[in-house]
């Protein structure tokens, strides 16, 4: 589709997000295990689409076999990684190859992701931490739609009732009057209608947006405490690059994250961690 004359028509596919359980409001503190709150946004030309749907339906087929045609079937990011839900039962390789191949897809097909995150260890508010991280993931969506030629971008994101038409009226907001947030205010021109909320079990590519946004996390929270780690270790004779590069062998699920994240970045054009 076309959304606008001499402009690209551009669909971006949020909002995929990963955290913990929230803290009471007004409280200050937050769960230590899931202290970060993260949502995503899979960028994807409109042209690309069908392809993307055709190429993980594909892969999903070539992994998972009859398992596919289960009522229901659905690629959670959490079940797919620790093997539970539909994937109990299925061999780690399986489900670690079936990541990476969606992974290589999007690749393939040019697709992009942006992500912001919160630390709600660090947030006192009582708003609620998807609402807080949105309008950081929105300005640098509107940094994408925007470069190097202007396109319009359309947000189809994963059904969340309760705080669904809060989002909304935030965008709306944001239109009208820019984000207001932080340093850099963004005046957010490129994207077109209000978000549009849809069930993921319906929808593939809102189901790769949950496997980019529970990766990108998990890689983010493993290189934040190899950083705490050899800060630690105060091992000044072993410089950090290589230090690092030891530490994803030394357990097979670190480096199965590693190697995600690494093509994660790859895709990746932005970020930001708040505060």
């Amino acid at each position: 589709m076309t959304l606008g004359q001499d402009r690209d028509g551009v669909v971006v596919r949020p909002i995929g997000d990963r955290t913990g359980p929230e803290r009471p409001q007004g409280g200050p503190t937050a769960p230590s295990n899931q202290p970060i709150h993260l949502i995503a946004a899979l960028c994807v030309h409109e042209a690309r689409i069908r392809a993307i749907e055709v190429a993980v339906q594909q892969i999903v087929r070539a992994h998972f076999g009859v398992l596919v045609l289960t009522e229901g079937f659905e690629l959670h990011a959490a079940d797919l990684y620790g093997g539970n839900g539909f994937f109990k039962g299925v061999k780690p390789d399986e489900r670690i190859g079936c990541i990476h191949d969606i992974l290589d897809a999007l690749a393939t097909h040019e697709a992009t992701v942006l992500w912001a995150a919160v630390d709600k260890m660090k947030l006192y508010s009582g708003r609620h931490p998807h609402r807080m991280a949105f309008p950081f993931l929105v300005e640098r969506l509107e940094d994408w739609l925007s470069q190097p030629e202007p396109k319009l971008g359309l947000l189809v994101a994963d059904e969340n009732k309760e705080i669904e038409q809060k989002l909304i009226d935030d965008l709306e907001i944001f239109k009208l009057s820019g984000t207001n947030m932080g340093w850099r205010s963004t005046q957010i021109s490129s994207i077109v209608d209000s978000i549009h909320f849809v069930q993921s079990t319906n929808n593939r590519l809102i189901q790769c947006v949950d496997i980019v946004a529970y990766f990108s996390l998990k890689y983010y929270r493993q290189e934040q405490k190899f950083i705490k780690d050899f800060r630690e270790a105060g091992t000044s004779n072993i410089p950090w690059p290589i230090w690092r590069e030891a530490q994803p062998d030394a357990a097979p699920s670190r480096k199965a994250i590693h190697q995600i994240g690494r093509k994660l970045d790859a895709l990746t054009v932005g970020r930001k961690v708040f505060p």
